[in-house]
């Protein structure tokens, strides 16, 4: 297995902190940076954003509808480096909504593919799902 270096993984966390900065501000644009050109974005609804236009789009409308002046807190749970230059990331997000229908707290664990590209990690894939207790028993995953 590829070991991460120190580098790296202080570059993959401020790639975190850049969405996380990108989505307090209610900036589509600024959260779409972080991402390859032609990068993959599935939400927590399945909805597939295919590159970065269509994830800035994205994001611009739902910071101006539903998740409107919402604020989140992202912390990176893992790094594994996958290969030289490709590392996958799993990411937690507590996100606030002041109102609308999405009114409340919300949690979810997002998986990142990262790519380091002309030396600057972006996401090349990134896929959020909401957390919810299932509504029927389940083992544990560190069981």
């Amino acid at each position: 297995m590829q070991q991460i270096t120190s580098s790296d993984q202080s570059s993959l966390e401020r790639l975190v902190e850049a969405l996380e900065d990108a989505w307090n501000a209610g900036d589509g644009a600024a959260f779409a940076a972080a991402f390859a050109d032609d990068a993959d974005f599935v939400n927590v609804y399945g909805m597939h954003g295919r590159g970065r236009t269509a994830i800035a789009k994205g994001h611009h409308f739902i910071f101006t509808t539903i998740y409107k002046d919402s604020k989140v807190e992202y912390r990176v749970v893992s790094v594994r480096m996958l290969a030289q230059g490709v590392a996958v990331l799993h990411v937690s997000a507590r996100l606030n909504v002041p109102g609308g229908p999405m009114a409340g707290t919300h949690e979810a664990l997002g998986t990142g593919i990262a790519t380091l590209l002309d030396d600057s990690w972006k996401f090349a894939a990134f896929q959020n799902t909401l957390v919810k207790e299932p509504p029927f028993p389940t083992p544990r995953a560190s069981e």
